[in-house]
């Protein structure tokens, strides 16, 4: 046990007794020592004024024993805290034994003359209620450590979990907390982590001169590490975004960045595009991640898979970039592996066909709607089991002249809200299970032109 927390259970130890735990020790104590007394009577075959005596001295050394041992490991026992074990417990069991020695002589003051004609009987009295209470003291003892030691633990507990409230926040924080409005195009994303934080990121940065760069990525493992280090690839990839730097290039300078402080086990999928919402024009670059979907008008699908290596793997990886035009009714959705990999209570994935069926029924929809077929989809298909992974989506439509996106007003699953839609972050469910998605959200269709 630590310092610290061997200096919490010694305060603790030492807290006062309150009136209502004296008399429950008392009752308690009362009652075995006349069991004890009573058991002795029957057992010597002792009789009226004597057995009276023993009767009183057992319960009244049940008590003073009883409660020696008590207020010893209360009072005393704390106060030796701070020594080795092997020192500790000897003195434990010495000043257990003193107490008891204390207690037997305030018993026979009741009636020192008993010990003279009862001799046998008031040994037995005293030796049988010393044990008792030694033994009441030591389970005490053991008892309160252990409960203390339970609530330094759960005290630490709570106060990580503050912290990792937190974290979340800050990284919610980091998820856009707008999304631009554009005329002819309906752009939302969201993300739910597995945990209290996660892995997974995306972004939507304005380049201006109607340029919008949009990223994905998601960090090999989950929770607190997973989430310093996507944060860390986050401001980079914003950093060189803002400052022109062509896709292929960006991503070579990102992954240099991310192998600087990434162990041998520890890489990032990560996808990197810079849309021209004049001509519909997308050039991106794809570094190992699941290959983002283009959805055309007619229904036809198109996957956007040129790029290179998964970030952080080596110092120095060459990267080549695409180009892909969206036109009017066509989106691209992209989206982490917690999507397809997602497992139902038998253990079986949600998939990549899965996920494309729905992306192309649902082709006509704004982005938003199509992000929510997919997600309700999603909850239906795990059907109430714990998430894996951490779950993120992002969808771009290629809206002029053809179908009007559908805003929502903010609903309770939509801790903050974002322009034109709701929240970006979705948030985690305390039964850490996919939340409910927005059905309660009031829609109100606006024209996008």
């Amino acid at each position: 046990m630590s310092r610290g927390t061997r200096g919490t259970s010694s305060q603790a130890l030492s807290r006062r007794l309150t009136f209502k735990t004296v008399l429950l020790w008392a009752l308690a104590a009362s009652a075995a020592g006349l069991a004890i007394g009573l058991a002795i009577l029957v057992f010597s075959g002792s009789e009226g004024g004597v057995a009276r005596s023993l009767i009183t001295m057992s319960i009244v050394f049940a008590n003073v024993a009883v409660f020696a041992a008590v207020l010893t490991v209360r009072y005393v026992l704390p106060k030796m805290s701070g020594f080795p074990v092997y020192v500790r417990f000897p003195l434990a069991v010495i000043t257990l034994i003193a107490a008891g020695v204390f207690g037997s002589g305030l018993a026979i003051l009741i009636n020192p003359l008993i010990v003279l004609y009862q001799m046998k009987n008031a040994l037995m009295i005293v030796t049988v209620n010393g044990v008792v209470a030694l033994t009441i003291g030591a389970i005490t003892y053991n008892y309160e450590l252990l409960r203390e030691q339970i609530e330094v633990v759960v005290a630490e507990r709570s106060k990580l979990e503050r912290e990792m409230d937190i974290a979340r926040t800050i990284q919610t924080q980091l998820l856009p907390k707008s999304f631009p409005e554009l005329p002819g195009w309906d752009i939302y994303g969201f993300s739910v982590p597995a945990r209290h934080v996660g892995g997974d990121c995306f972004d939507v940065i304005d380049l201006g001169d109607g340029k919008l760069a949009i990223t994905i990525g998601d960090v090999a493992g989950k929770g607190t590490p997973a989430a310093i280090l996507m944060a860390n690839v986050q401001a980079a990839v914003r950093a060189l975004a803002e400052s022109g730097v062509e896709p292929r290039k960006l991503m070579r300078h990102v992954n240099r960045i991310a192998h600087s402080y990434t162990g041998d086990s520890e890489f990032i999928t990560f996808f990197y595009c810079v849309l021209d919402t004049r001509t519909g024009e997308i050039r991106y670059v794809n570094a190992g991640h699941n290959l983002p979907c283009v959805l055309r008008r007619s229904g036809e699908k198109e996957f956007l898979d040129k790029g290179g290596l998964i970030v952080g793997i080596m110092p120095d990886v060459a990267y080549e970039d695409a180009v892909v035009t969206l036109r009017s009714g066509d989106s691209v959705v992209l989206f982490t592996d917690g999507v397809t990999e997602a497992l139902n209570p038998h253990d079986e994935m949600f998939g990549d066909e899965r996920l494309e069926d729905l992306l192309v029924e649902h082709r006509h929809l704004g982005a938003h709607d199509i992000e929510e077929r997919v997600y309700s989809e999603l909850k239906g298909f795990v059907a109430g089991a714990a998430q894996a992974d951490d779950i993120t989506m992002v969808a771009v439509k290629c809206s002029a002249d053809t179908v009007a996106p559908t805003f929502y007003e903010e609903s309770s699953d939509s801790p903050r809200e974002a322009n034109g839609g709701l929240s970006a972050a979705r948030g985690v469910s305390s039964g850490n299970h996919l939340r409910e998605p927005a059905e309660a959200a009031v829609p109100v269709t606006t024209i996008v032109t």
